[in-house]
């Protein structure tokens, strides 16, 4: 199981989980909270993370292969991929994570880095603003929960 938490921000409470990152052939390891969003196809560094890595790793996102531009609601943001391990808590995996370029006006979206569905969907989801609770289970947890499926 992985816990979460709701962290606020501007008056916003939204679901989190602390992610490390790991990065070959050195093997550098970047910390990261990421925003838990259902809406999201893939998980994804934020271009503020992607400038945090840069410095604190000396890591040049440039450096990576070129993505697919990302589109969203502000528009389309220029991508880099790299392969790299995810860990959550006890949870780890290959990843290929995309990283939102910065932009070259110098002005940064005020956006997290996200954790999208190619993690989520491998894992049951429960998020309860009420009760404080983010929590990803594995399969074995979920089957052990007294829930019925879904009617067709």
């Amino acid at each position: 199981m992985i816990q979460g938490y709701f962290s606020t921000e501007a008056r916003r409470r939204r679901p989190f989980v602390d992610a490390v990152f790991r990065f070959s052939p050195r093997h550098d390891e970047f910390a990261v909270p990421l925003l838990v969003d259902t809406g999201a196809d893939r998980t994804i560094l934020a271009p503020i993370d992607a400038l945090r890595l840069a410095l604190e790793l000396n890591i040049d996102y440039a450096d990576f292969e070129q993505g697919q531009p990302s589109t969203g609601v502000g528009g389309q943001t220029p991508t880099r991929i790299v392969e790299t391990l995810l860990h959550i808590d006890s949870f780890e995996t290959s990843l290929q994570l995309t990283i939102l370029e910065p932009p070259s006006s110098g002005k940064l979206p005020p956006i997290p880095s996200l954790l999208g569905r190619d993690v989520i969907s491998r894992f049951g989801l429960f998020i309860d603003e009420r009760t404080d609770r983010v929590i990803l289970l594995e399969l074995e947890e979920v089957k052990s929960l007294s829930l019925s499926s879904p009617s067709p």
